[in-house]
């Protein structure tokens, strides 16, 4: 469940750590039947806490509350905005486009959105900050930018703010002005807007999967959801087609485990060899809202998994989608517990070693219905192999 809300594999094993170890400090007065549900509350209770501690995010409020329906971070009332910003991004020059998607949804610093684009690091801040620019002339929050004079808050600036990436020192002295100015807040109120725009839209612009490795080369795949009602009516159930194969062990959303039922698609002819999903969600998803859900399917059997001869193992995936859009792409890959990896291609984005596992990181573009594709050779421990 926490790699659900946390949507990263590593920070749910330190959220999970500070689970244990609450449920450990509160067992004594623990009076309940159920386990499950128990542990289940305080993990997203942890979760909280650590939105919390981020000094701002799109869904954090200046006063460091978080929304108890933090997971439609826009609000019903402004769906027709989603709307607006769903056409304003599609319709953005492609360089502001790409530049704006690396950076929200890939998390790309700007040198390496430099990189990418070839072109100087100047350039690469300049287009995320039009972009957004853009996004806010579409929302008729333009005025209000014009009007903002303080030097200290430029539209770059107030992203940095943003996106977190300021000094502690510089973060403080940002939140001390916006105390103080409520021109300048209501400038980044405007701009907070349009992030969590972005975020309720990321189920159309960003594929994110979580695979586990066990030393049998069987895995564990995490698939993540975000979907927007676009609708102009609440929505009371979670409905999603998957390939025929092992069915799912655990679905979840909203924060919470659902129980589901399972049938053949019945549209055969769009969605052959495929398995229909139903769940009753918690609580309804009404115009504008977002709800984010995640289904773990256990034990998959990879053909593409397997020994060498001289002992490693190489592992090879392929994630097909069928979208219209150029989108972003996260796929996380926990390696064995104990083994390294020895080549990965394409390079990972970013490898992360702890005491008990290393995790490799892919965050990248994708062009319209183009598929991502790695193989990676690992080593299991010496006792191991």
């Amino acid at each position: 469940m926490l790699i659900g809300l946390a949507r990263d594999i590593d920070l749910a094993d330190d959220l999970l750590q500070e689970t244990y170890l609450r449920a450990q400090s509160g067992i004594s007065s623990y009076r309940g039947d159920n386990d499950r549900a128990w542990l289940s509350t305080i993990a997203r209770n942890v979760f909280l806490c650590h939105k919390r501690r981020r000094y701002v995010s799109a869904e954090v409020s200046d006063d460091g509350t978080v929304d108890a329906a933090h997971y439609s971070p826009v609000g019903a009332e402004d769906h027709l905005d989603l709307i607006r910003v769903r056409e304003a991004i599609s319709e953005l020059d492609p360089n502001l486009r790409t530049a704006l998607l690396m950076k929200h949804y890939c998390g790309f610093t700007y040198r390496e959105i430099a990189e990418h684009a070839q072109c100087p690091v100047g350039t690469a801040k300049w287009r995320v900050s039009l972009a957004v620019g853009r996004l806010n002339e579409m929302l008729g929050l333009a005025e209000e930018i014009m009007e903002m004079t303080c030097a200290d808050v430029s539209r770059l600036r107030v992203l940095d703010y943003l996106y977190g990436a300021l000094a502690p020192d510089e973060s403080e002295a940002m939140a001390r002005h916006l105390r103080d100015c409520p021109k300048c807040r209501s400038r980044v109120d405007g701009t907070r807007r349009i992030l969590s725009a972005l975020d309720a839209l990321e189920g159309e612009r960003k594929h994110m999967q979580v695979i586990e490795l066990d030393e049998a080369g069987t895995l564990t795949l995490y698939t993540m959801m975000r979907r927007l009602n676009t609708s102009d009516q609440p929505i009371d159930d979670l409905t999603f087609v998957c390939s025929k194969g092992p069915i799912a062990e655990y679905v979840a959303a909203q924060g919470e485990e659902l129980a589901f039922t399972v049938a053949e698609e019945h549209d055969r002819a769009n969605y052959p060899n495929t398995y229909l999903y139903t769940a009753k969600l918690p609580r309804p998803v009404a115009p504008g809202e977002v709800c984010d859900s995640m289904t773990i399917f256990p034990s998959l059997k990879h053909r593409a998994v397997g020994m060498e001869p001289d002992g490693s193992w190489t592992f090879a995936w392929k994630q097909l989608t069928s979208v219209e859009n150029d989108y972003a792409f996260a796929l996380a890959l926990r390696l064995p517990s104990g083994a390294h990896s020895v080549s990965a291609e394409p390079p990972a984005t970013e490898t992360r070693v702890s005491s008990s596992a290393t995790t490799l990181l892919w965050r990248c573009m994708r062009a319209a219905n183009q598929a991502f594709e790695c193989e990676v050779t690992y080593r299991l421990r010496d006792n191991q192999a």
